[in-house]
């Protein structure tokens, strides 16, 4: 797990400037990580929390891994999620449901925006994954 997906999220919410990087900059050149890293932190005033770690496979609730993704866009947040790459897996930000009932996403590596849609049936094929989703903090 990288931290840029985090970081756009926040980029994505106006939390942070779009030269933040810090959590990039502490991250260094770790190789370990998961979403769990981020289990229950609030930055700047967002609290991430991760879920269906889960194995992967045919027990997988993979019904409402949808159920969960389609509850967080249909209230206008973001869900972070980790899909396998060649060499590895990679961290993408859905941000929309597409006519055809699939996910689309975006990732930024430096300066190149990737898009990605087909989400869902990657999924499936992967027999299920892990996701980040958030909370917005209201101050008190």
């Amino acid at each position: 797990m990288h931290p840029e997906a985090v970081e756009l999220v926040l980029k994505l919410l106006g939390k942070v400037p779009m030269d933040y990087y810090l959590l990039q900059e502490d991250w260094r050149n770790r190789t370990d990580g998961s979403f769990g890293v981020f289990d229950g932190r609030t930055i700047a005033g967002i609290t991430f929390r991760a879920q269906f770690p889960n194995p992967r496979g045919p027990e997988f609730p993979m019904a409402r891994l949808f159920e969960t993704i389609d509850a967080e866009l249909a209230s206008n947040r973001f869900v972070v999620i980790s899909l396998a790459v060649p060499g590895g897996w990679h961290m993408y930000v859905i941000y929309q449901k597409s006519l055809d009932g699939d996910f689309q996403g975006v990732s930024k590596q430096m300066n190149i925006t990737e898009q990605k849609s087909g989400i869902k049936s990657q999924i499936i094929r992967m027999g299920g994954t892990d996701i980040l989703t958030y909370e917005v903090q209201t101050a008190t």
